[in-house]
């Protein structure tokens, strides 16, 4: 009996143990596919969809009587150039801001139209945005000429009044600043941005005057209209608030 015990248990046991090999031999690795999406890189990039463009204008230069349309482009990641043109309406007269203003300026003026060219580089820093979108930093430089029409109606001080015909008083302001600024866009591609530009200009101002005028002997023979040309270097300060539309 012990004997049949003992063989019966011998069988049992080599069995299981066949069985196991087998079964470890017959095992093959799992095999996961993942799915990738169509259009989408596995290379770690990203397509760019930030905003290349915009176009604008400024509305706190309507304030000045400048009246510009900005272009704006993305040339990389964090750089812009900018570009504008306008018509001035110089609804203010040029003796508003400057220092040195002439009490001698002759007759009265109007408004008149003008132009005002300007051209900048923008940096923008944020690492949250792609230019153009954010803060920027940036060198602006100008030109702005503001023209005002002599009026020539006849007047009892005035002695010839037509030799002012077509004559203007001009303003140019030309320079450099320095911009900061903000810009936004909203899902509708509108865009918004608000700056301030401080720099120096150069103010060339040509204009008619009243002088004393005198004969080679000394005589003095009264008033006379006279031209004068002013230059000076002022400080220029420049506030922007604008709205646009871009891509």
């Amino acid at each position: 009996m012990k004997i049949k015990l003992f063989l019966l248990t011998s069988l049992l046991t080599t069995s299981l143990a066949i069985g196991q090999t087998r079964t470890e031999e017959t095992q093959t690795p799992l095999k996961i596919k993942v799915y990738t999406p169509t259009g989408l890189s596995t290379s770690g990039t990203t397509k760019d969809n930030s905003y290349k463009w915009v176009v604008k204008t400024d509305l706190l230069g309507f304030v000045s009587g400048e009246f510009p349309v900005i272009a704006e482009y993305r040339f990389s990641k964090k750089l812009s150039a900018e570009a504008s043109a306008g018509l001035t309406y110089a609804y203010i007269a040029n003796n508003f801001t400057l220092s040195g203003e002439n009490d001698d300026d002759y007759g009265e003026t109007k408004a008149a139209m003008g132009t005002a060219f300007r051209a900048a580089i923008k940096y923008y820093p944020s690492s949250d945005y792609d230019a153009i979108e954010g803060w920027s930093f940036g060198i602006q430089v100008f030109s702005k000429t503001n023209n005002r029409e002599y009026q020539t109606e006849e007047k009892s001080y005035t002695t010839t009044p037509s030799v002012l015909e077509g004559k203007k008083d001009i303003k140019t302001k030309t320079g450099i600043s320095l911009v900061i600024g903000k810009q936004i866009f909203q899902d509708s591609n509108i865009a918004f941005e608000s700056f301030i530009g401080i720099g120096f200009a150069n103010v060339t101002r040509e204009r008619f005057v009243n002088v004393d005028d005198y004969d080679s002997n000394g005589k003095y023979l009264g008033l006379a209209i006279k031209p004068l040309k002013t230059t000076e270097t002022l400080p220029n300060i420049q506030l922007g608030l604008r709205i646009g539309f871009g891509n």
